[in-house]
């Protein structure tokens, strides 16, 4: 349904596109190379902040991917600390049998890939580290 809007609105695909892409893998995580995950993380993060045309991104995509290097792997699991809840998801873009005109569409688009972003950035922030566990104190 997203695929179909953006064909159809060109302004949105070119304007969005990465990004909602991004956003349904990241919520869709099973069965993708840890690696992929981060890129695509990053990739919502510097197309936000506008570090980060969406040229840019498809090349890291190209050289992060290329020969044998996998994006897929069926034995992929999400780590412990990946969210299973979010506060928005592709129906907060667009729901079956909306109409909506292409700026609310990006407008909604770049909403969701700020809500991914936090999400994730909060879920990490929670993930014990190597360090913390050096310094804890016995209770």
């Amino acid at each position: 349904m997203m695929l179909a809007f953006e064909n159809e609105n060109p302004p949105a695909f070119g304007s969005v596109h990465h990004l909602t892409v991004a956003c349904y893998f990241l919520q869709h995580p099973a069965g993708y190379a840890d690696a992929a995950l981060n890129l695509w993380h990053q990739a919502v993060v510097d197309g936000l902040d506008g570090r980060a045309t969406t040229q840019e991104l498809q090349r890291r995509a190209g050289r992060a991917f290329a020969g044998s290097v996998r994006v897929r792997d069926a034995t992929a699991v999400p780590r412990p600390w990946w969210p299973t809840s979010w506060p928005l998801t592709v129906h907060d873009v667009l729901t079956p049998g909306e109409t909506i005109d292409a700026p609310t569409y990006v407008q909604r688009a770049a909403a969701w890939a700020e809500s991914v972003r936090k999400t994730l950035d909060a879920a990490a922030m929670r993930v014990p580290t190597a360090h913390d566990a050096r310094t804890r104190r016995p209770g």
